[in-house]
């Protein structure tokens, strides 16, 4: 599955957290996949080992890439692998879902069970993973609650409890030890679409304390190794 969409991400307060939540109830439709309100999503991002793709994040690049597998639930015995690519403002998604032992081979850098698989974008992501020899770098996970407008796809998600581990990869346990992604309490919230966003939606956003920057969760969750390693 590939999909090309636009992508904004705002830094909001807690203020601004929870006036979003009550307006986006109101004015979007609640994303079917929220059981209650919520789900927790979980990521393990890999990098090189020169850190490449962390670093062309960091510089700005106008042409960049991420490589994830990514759960919603550690008792699933399938798992997404991800090619995320931004080039300027637009982002392209590639998907392939593995099984989970497959993910667990990637994890220790067993790159040959995605031969396997026919989709093209398998295929793709072991020739990027084998050539830069691509290990875990930081375990992320967080609570998201998503909401969605059906002209241009339009969705929206207010991602809080942003926490990492950047020497624990084991994706698929529950006791994972995580650390907060900031030091107060920020959220982060995300419009994607396809063409042009409503002028309404781009009005709601103009909210206090809301500023539009790029902002990733694997470059917040990696402090350690910013602080410490780099």
């Amino acid at each position: 599955m590939i999909v090309n969409r636009r992508e904004i991400k705002y830094s909001i307060s807690e203020v601004d957290y929870y006036r979003y939540l009550n307006l986006f109830n109101t004015i979007l439709k609640v994303d079917p996949h929220s059981k209650e309100g919520s789900y927790t999503i979980r990521s393990l991002y890999f990098d090189t080992p020169m850190n490449d793709d962390y670093y062309s994040k960091m510089s700005g690049e106008e042409v960049r890439k991420k490589i994830r597998l990514r759960l919603y639930d550690v008792h699933t015995d399938r798992v997404k692998l991800e090619l995320k690519r931004k080039i300027s403002v637009n982002q392209v998604k590639e998907t392939v879902w593995i099984s989970a032992s497959d993910a667990r081979a990637l994890i220790e850098m067993k790159y040959d069970v995605l031969l396997k698989y026919e989709e093209k974008t398998a295929q793709t992501i072991y020739n990027i993973m084998s050539l830069g020899q691509y290990r875990p770098v930081v375990l992320i996970d967080y609570d998201r609650r998503a909401f969605y407008h059906e002209e241009n796809n339009i969705r929206i998600t207010l991602d809080s409890q942003i926490r990492s581990s950047e020497t624990d990869f084991d994706l698929f346990s529950e006791d994972v030890l995580m650390v907060p992604a900031f030091t107060t309490y920020n959220a982060i919230l995300e419009v994607k679409f396809n063409g042009d966003l409503f002028c309404w939606i781009t009005e709601v956003l103009k909210g206090r304390d809301t500023v539009n920057q790029s902002l990733s969760k694997y470059c917040l969750s990696r402090s350690l190794f910013d602080q410490y390693l780099a």
